[in-house]
């Protein structure tokens, strides 16, 4: 039995001394093309990451911004010759439509038709005379016509009684001769709306003004 133990014994100092142990290499050549393996990601862990917030507050925004920081953009001056007139007509003034009728394109033989609205702002009937006028002055460019061209002017209703305030439209017609010479490129006549029953020493007349070119 003794020399069994002494046996088991040297077999085992044999094995321990078998087993010899070697430092880790120092020359190991790189390794190419290494993939690296990233784990998946676990969807069902919702923790949320804790930040660490700074000991001191945070600054308090203004409730209002200071006037020298705001920009507010410049808007134009209003015209002072511009007239700009609101959408609906008075009713309690009397007034004429349109104030200006351009014709293009005209030449002998050709006619022209438009109407003119009359509106009564008094508080009774009036008879108003609507007639060809001389004009007094012109648009640039155009010249006043001759005599003749009075009666190329037809007016369908000449003196036109409407009722307070009430509208009328007048048709005008401008109708030139085919015979009649072209005195020249542009021209410019006025119709003349007067109200009749007017009293007293200043009168208003208005004027429609037709500014007529030539073919």
């Amino acid at each position: 039995m003794r020399k069994l133990l002494v046996g088991l014994l040297v077999i085992g100092l044999l094995v321990v001394s078998g087993c010899t142990t070697y430092p880790p290499p120092t020359n190991t050549p790189p390794i190419d093309n290494l993939e690296t393996i990233t784990p998946p990601i676990d969807s069902s862990d919702t923790t949320t990451p804790e930040i660490d917030l700074p000991d001191e507050p945070l600054p308090e925004l203004p409730d209002e911004i200071p006037a020298e920081n705001v920009f507010i953009p410049e808007q134009p001056a209003p015209n002072q010759d511009e007239v700009i007139l609101s959408q609906e007509p008075p009713i309690n003034v009397t007034w004429i439509s349109p104030g200006k009728v351009n014709i293009g394109n005209f030449y002998p033989g050709a006619r022209a038709e438009y109407y003119i609205s009359i509106h009564n702002g008094g508080n009774t009937p009036a008879t108003f005379s609507v007639t060809y006028r001389y004009p007094d002055h012109v648009g640039e460019q155009y010249v006043k016509p001759p005599l003749e061209v009075q009666n190329w002017i037809i007016i369908a209703d000449m003196t036109p009684v409407i009722a307070p305030k009430q509208t009328m439209d007048i048709l005008i017609v401008l109708e030139m001769p085919e015979d009649a010479v072209i005195f020249a490129p542009k021209w410019e006549f006025w119709i003349s709306v007067k109200d009749t029953t007017q009293s007293g020493m200043v009168q208003t007349e208005l004027a429609s003004r037709w500014l007529v070119s030539m073919r």
